[in-house]
């Protein structure tokens, strides 16, 4: 390896502060654009998206391995420099292909709906959504190759004791991105948190070039000052806010209606518009979260002698009888709340999350919410459904869960629906605890079947007689009814102590009057079609109720964990080894969901297979001996290890505390900044704690005895602050994280260190094989949660890790300031 000169103070600060910011910019671009791909294409495809951006970051490290990087050094500043600019630049080009991308989509699916509804749209969903995803992922890979070239580059020509203070400024500058773009998202524009990571790409060229090229240095400030200020341009945001179609957010696929959006605003995971019907202002607004995954109603203000409002989702509540009392979760804009009160409930607690449709309803001022939350009787939070529950106190005559206007949210493989938590098992506990006695849950979405099986469990816990007289589920003609479908129409209705034949009569008489039909009630005959809701009741074993209706749907049924929260997963993984799933079918509700599943695994796949083409390509390229290749594989299957482990352990961790802090946002910032930061900590102490006689070896077994008590021990701690204040959550979860992310941070800028003593052209190559994992184990990661669940997760992070522990290598000290040839 060529000898690398000493540098002056001054230039290894502008180093780290440019290996600061490039990267800080790095991790926010990713976390931003996975919002806007959200909603320009959908949360289904964000991983076909991602994925193609890692490969680009793998196929850089794999090219520049195959080069002697170090005779660029000389002019290492200047090619650092350009290389942030051009991200910079790169980066505005992705946002202005998912404008171009989305406008694409907009016209195929409006086309498709026009001609043939739902079914149509469907249809376009599942061809043209692929598509676009592939279109933005491979505008992606543009920066990321550069970002990968830049690392190779950097560490490439970089002595190797710099190697710890290198990989701290990389992962430190990335946790600070990952906060400030939440903290923009949240709290700035569009326009200006899309851009924020183009000011810090500037801000790293800055620093990178050095005091004799004041040309390159005006250039990126000019930069820098000119994206600072494009977002007051009405024409930059229209260049890069990509735009909607208000009768697809509201659900008109056939285009029949003219609506317009009056309000639009966005926050850290999701796009919230108002959207009213043009000519007429007084039938309510629609208040729509990213592409139409969710929606909210405001309804029109309540006019003088005019009747009580009845907003659709509350009928269930009517005809179970009105309330003294009630709770409201998934509130939206209070529509459920105005309906209950406007029948006689004396006090209504609405839960809602997401504070910005609640604002935009708000900006509404004609349709009078901010006078309807003056009253005593209403009372709507700004709060995350399953922790508010786990700290409320109050017994309440009702709870009743509403339509959720849920999103999904998705980080490096971790996809999950917003609300998914309140309809686990733990909470559907939660959510009964807090039903006064002779009091009612009534409960609307998902899947009711599982639901019941959760009632049961509960009602066996807490002793509770009578579970087939606990619940009462109705149906409409027409909906979507099926009881075992992901999510069904039928209102459930519960009531621990029992219902009574009087009381049954009375719910039987108002379902009727609503156009609902009994699917399932005590003493009353069940329809053929919906027997399974009588054999969950009153079989003697719930569980084998369950298995048996799970083998006559080929189904996976039953009320789920918090350690598996994916609610409308009924995929049952024994189905991998079928052919039967292998054959793709595009007929039917059904067959959608078997072929998307069939696509994403097949995908997944071959992102990894490409992935581990792309990261083992040099050792066929390069000409070595071989005893060379022999170490060349030793040090593949090393990052291998640390790549992969790191993403499942990773992953599990998101995942096992998102519960936590309830906001998707907020779980991003202090739960992924913590990982990454306490990991670049760690390597920033790498070579003191290798002085005092850590080892490769050492460190993996401290990696292994983490992962494995983080999965035994984790669950149990966010359990026992789920009703806790903030500081107290924040301390758990430091306690959580930060000794992993210590320990972790240890093994890749030392092994990079021995790696790259041995050869310079695996430092690049280390690289490469890192970006390949977080490909693969993103795509692959979900998958097993969704089978397994997340404990398997740290397990398999656990193993990845041992993997170094086997290799030669790991049973040898790394000198912290490895000899350079």
């Amino acid at each position: 390896m060529n000898s690398v000169p000493d540098q002056d103070t001054a230039g290894r600060f502008g180093l780290l502060s440019g290996t600061f910011l490039i990267c800080a910019a790095l991790l926010a671009f990713e976390i931003s654009t996975v919002r806007t791909i959200n909603f320009a294409i959908g949360p289904s495809y964000i991983f076909v998206a991602i994925s193609l951006a890692m490969l680009g970051l793998t196929t850089a490290g794999s090219v520049l391995s195959l080069f002697d990087l170090t005779r660029h050094r000389h002019r290492r500043s200047v090619i650092l420099a350009l290389l942030c600019i051009a991200i910079s630049l790169l980066i505005l080009l992705t946002h202005s292909t998912v404008v171009s991308a989305k406008e694409s989509l907009n016209e195929a699916i409006r086309l498709a709906g026009m001609k043939n509804g739902l079914d149509g749209v469907v249809r376009a969903n599942l061809i043209h959504g692929p598509l676009h995803a592939m279109q933005i992922g491979l505008v992606l890979t543009l920066p990321y190759f550069l970002f990968g070239a830049l690392l190779s580059f950097l560490f490439a020509t970089s002595a190797p004791e710099e190697y710890s203070r290198l990989y701290a400024a990389d992962l430190i500058g990335a946790a600070l991105g990952c906060a400030g773009i939440v903290a923009a998202m949240e709290w700035t524009g569009y326009a200006f948190s899309v851009s924020l990571p183009v000011l810090a790409g500037f801000g790293a060229a800055m620093c990178f070039a050095r005091k004799d090229h004041a040309r390159l240095r005006f250039a990126a400030a000019l930069g820098l000052v000119a994206f600072a200020l494009l977002p007051l341009w009405d024409g930059y945001r229209a260049l890069i806010e990509p735009g909607s179609d208000p009768n697809y957010l509201v659900r008109d696929y056939k285009h029949e209606t003219a609506p317009s959006e009056r309000w639009v605003g966005w926050n850290s995971f999701t796009r919230v518009a108002a959207i009213e019907e043009t000519g007429k202002p007084g039938a309510g607004a629609v208040l729509s979260l990213a592409n139409g995954d969710g929606m909210a109603f405001l309804m029109a203000d309540r006019r003088e002698g005019a009747g009580p409002r009845t907003h659709p989702p509350v009928i269930p509540a009517l005809i179970a009888g009105v309330p003294e009392t009630a709770l409201i979760v998934f509130a939206g804009a209070g529509a459920d709340m105005m309906s209950l009160i406007d029948h006689g409930s004396r006090s209504v607690t609405g839960i809602e999350l997401n504070a910005r449709l609640v604002e935009a309803a708000l900006a509404l001022p004609d349709y009078g919410l901010a006078g309807f939350m003056a009253q005593d009787a209403a009372k709507l939070l700004i709060a995350e459904a399953r922790s508010f529950l786990e700290r409320d106190e109050t017994l309440y005559d009702m709870v009743m869960v509403s339509w959720s206007g849920a999103t999904a949210i998705y980080h490096f493989g971790a996809l999950g629906g917003t609300t998914q938590y309140v309809f686990t098992y733990e909470g559907l506990s939660a959510l009964l605890d807090r039903v006064a006695e002779n009091g009612t849950a009534v409960i609307l979405q998902v899947n009711k079947f599982d639901m019941l099986h959760g009632l049961r469990r509960y009602m066996a816990e807490r002793g509770l007689p009578g579970p087939d007289r606990a619940a009462i589920v109705l149906y409409k003609d027409g909906t979507n009814n099926q009881w075992d479908a992901s999510w069904d129409d039928n209102p459930l209705l519960i009531r621990l102590d029992g219902w009574t034949d009087t009381e049954i009569s009375e719910v039987s008489e108002r379902a009727s009057a609503y156009g609902f039909e009994i699917a399932y009630a005590p003493g009353r005959e069940t329809p053929e079609a919906y027997r399974a809701y009588a054999e969950i009741l009153q079989a003697d074993d719930p569980d084998a109720a369950v298995r048996a209706a799970a083998e006559r749907t080929t189904k996976r049924l039953g009320v789920l964990p918090d350690n598996r929260p994916f609610i409308l997963d009924h995929f049952d993984p024994t189905r991998y080894l079928s052919r039967d799933f292998w054959q793709l079918r595009t007929t039917g509700v059904v067959a959608y969901e078997d072929t998307f599943h069939l696509m994403r695994v097949v995908y997944t796949l071959a992102v990894a297979l490409l992935a581990f083409v792309l990261a083992l390509a040099p050792l066929a390229l390069r000409r070595k001996k071989p005893a060379s290749r022999r170490r060349s594989s030793v040090w593949f299957i090393y990052f291998v290890a640390l790549g992969a482990g790191f993403m499942f352990v990773e992953i599990g961790l998101i995942q096992s505390t998102s519960l936590l802090y309830g906001n998707p946002g907020l779980t991003i910032a202090i739960v992924l900044g913590l990982v990454i930061l306490s990991t670049g900590l760690g390597s920033l102490c790498s070579n003191w704690c290798f002085d005092k006689g850590l080892t490769i070896r050492r460190s993996v077994v401290l990696v292994c005895l983490y992962a494995i008590a983080a999965a035994v021990l984790g669950p149990l701690a966010v359990d026992s602050v789920m009703g806790a204040d903030l500081a107290v959550k924040l301390a758990v979860t430091a306690i959580l994280i930060v000794p992993g992310g210590l320990a972790m941070g240890q093994l890749f800028p030392q092994g990079l260190a021995l790696a790259g003593a041995e050869d310079a052209s695996l430092v690049p190559w280390a690289w490469a094989i890192n970006g390949a994992m977080s490909a693969a184990a993103a795509g692959i990661a979900p998958l097993i949660a969704q089978a397994t669940g997340f404990t398997a997760l740290y397990v398999i992070g656990a193993g990845f890790y041992a993997l170094a522990f086997l290799l030669p290598l790991a049973r040898q000290p790394v000198d912290a300031t490895p000899a350079v040839s």
